[in-house]
C-alpha cells in the first residue's frame, strides 16, 4: 500500500541505525560483551577520532528498536485482518523462525571459527542454545547468544496478545488495552514478593520484561485504528500518551528499572518521529536505496551482530585499519542479508501465508432476506 510506504522505509532506517550503533559504538564501548559473545579476547581497542561523528545524539540503536516496535504494532493488525488467530500465529512463526535460525546458525559458525582463530575454548551450553533458538531464553533467565534476539522474543509475545485480543486490535476497544496495561503493571509490582520462589520469579520476571514493551507496541496499533477510521485524532493522541505513560511506569516498576533514565527518552523520540511520518505519510515516495534496506531489514538486523563482530576483530587483527575493515564488514553483512532475504526470508514467509490461508477467519454470513 502506498500509504504504508512510510512504515516500510522507517524500518530500513531503524535497521541501519542499529547496525551503526553496534559497529561504531558497542564494538568499542562494550568490548567485554563483544569478546564474550564472539569467543575472542578483549583487545583494548581505541576508536579513531572520526568515529565520534557517528554518535548521533538522539538517533541511536535504542531509537531504532523503538521504531521497530511501533512499526510492528502498526502493521501487524493488517495481517490479523486476513487470518484467524491460529492462522496469524502460523504465518508469523514461518515469518520469524526460519530466517532467525539461519542467522543464528551463521553467527554461531562465525563464533566457533573465532574461537579457533583466537585459540580459545568454544563452550556453548546446550540448554542456552536450545532456549535461544526457541526465543525463550529470557524466560529461563539465560543470556542472549547474539545480543539482538531479545526484541524477537518481545515480538512473539506481541503476536500472542494480538491473536488473543484480535477484536480489540481490529476494532476500538480501549478498555481492553487499559486492562492489558493494568495487568502488566500489576505483574511488575508483584514480582518482588515472588523472589523467594526462584523458578516462578525467573519466568514471570522474563515475561513481565517483555510485556512491558508490548505496551509500547500497542501505541502503533492505535495508529492503525486511526488509519482505519476507528479513532479520531484526539483519541489517538490521548491513547498514545496514556499507553506511553503506562509503558514507562511498567518499565520503572519492572526488573529493568535502572534503564529508564537512560533509554526511555529514545522511545519518546521514536514516537514523535513515527507520529510525524504518519502525519505526512502521503508524501513518502519510493527511494531505491532506502527501500532496499527496508526489504532486507529483518535479516540484516538478526545477522549483523555476531557475524559482524567476529569479522571486524579478525580483519583488524590481520592488520587492516578499522575504517577499511568496517567498510568491508558492512559490505559483507549487507550482501549476506540480501542473500538471506532472497532465499530463506521470502520463501518461508510466502509458505507461511499459504498455510495460514487455509485457516482464514470465516466471513460473516449474509443477513437473511
Amino acid at each position: 500500500m502506498p500509504k504504508l510506504l512510510f512504515a516500510h522505509q522507517l524500518r530500513g532506517i531503524a535497521a541501519l541505525l542499529i547496525v551503526i550503533t553496534h559497529y561504531f559504538g558497542v564494538y568499542f564501548g562494550a568490548q567485554a560483551v563483544v569478546a564474550g559473545v564472539t569467543f575472542s579476547p578483549e583487545l583494548q581497542l581505541v576508536a579513531p577520532n572520526w568515529v565520534r561523528h557517528m554518535d548521533f545524539p538522539y538517533f541511536k540503536g535504542p531509537f531504532g528498536v523503538a521504531l521497530f516496535f511501533l512499526i510492528s504494532g502498526f502493521v501487524i493488525p493488517f495481517s490479523l485482518q486476513k487470518n484467524s488467530g491460529a492462522g496469524f500465529l502460523l504465518a508469523r512463526t514461518w515469518r520469524i523462525f526460519p530466517t532467525y535460525l539461519a542467522c543464528l546458525g551463521i553467527g554461531l559458525l562465525a563464533t566457533y571459527l573465532s574461537a579457533r582463530y583466537w585459540q580459545l575454548p568454544f563452550l556453548l551450553d546446550l540448554q542456552r542454545l536450545l532456549m535461544n533458538a526457541l526465543l525463550m531464553h529470557n524466560l529461563a533467565g539465560l543470556a542472549s547468544l547474539d545480543t539482538v534476539n531479545w526484541t524477537l522474543a518481545i515480538e512473539l509475545k506481541f503476536y500472542v496478545v494480538a491473536a488473543l485480543c484480535w477484536r480489540a486490535m481490529l476494532g476500538s476497544k480501549p478498555l481492553v488495552f487499559a486492562a492489558i496495561a493494568a495487568a502488566v503493571i500489576a505483574l511488575d509490582l508483584a514480582l518482588p514478593s515472588l523472589e523467594g520462589i526462584p523458578f516462578v520469579y525467573r519466568v514471570l520476571a522474563g515475561l513481565g520484561t517483555d510485556l512491558n514493551y508490548v505496551l509500547f507496541m500497542l501505541i502503533g496499533t492505535l495508529f492503525y485504528q486511526h488509519y482505519r477510521g476507528l479513532l479520531t485524532l484526539s483519541k489517538l493522541a490521548t491513547g498514545a500518551v496514556l499507553l506511553l505513560a503506562a509503558f514507562i511506569a511498567a518499565w520503572h516498576f519492572g526488573t529493568q528499572r535502572d534503564q529508564v533514565p537512560v533509554l526511555a527518552e529514545y522511545y519518546v523520540y521514536a514516537l514523535l518521529v513515527f507520529a510525524l511520518c504518519y502525519g505526512v505519510r502521503n508524501r513518502f515516495r519510493p527511494v531505491r536505496v532506502l527501500d532496499f534496506f527496508a526489504d532486507i531489514s529483518y535479516p540484516l538486523y538478526v545477522v549483523h551482530a555476531l557475524t559482524g563482530y567476529v569479522l571486524l576483530k579478525v580483519i583488524m587483527h590481520q592488520g587492516l585499519a578499522y575504517g577499511y575493515a568496517v567498510c568491508v564488514v558492512l559490505a559483507m553483512v549487507i550482501a549476506l542479508a540480501w542473500l538471506l532475504h532472497k532465499t530463506i526470508e521470502t520463501t518461508s514467509s510466502e509458505y507461511g501465508k499459504r498455510l495460514a490461508g487455509k485457516l482464514r477467519r470465516p466471513a460473516a454470513a449474509p443477513a437473511a432476506a
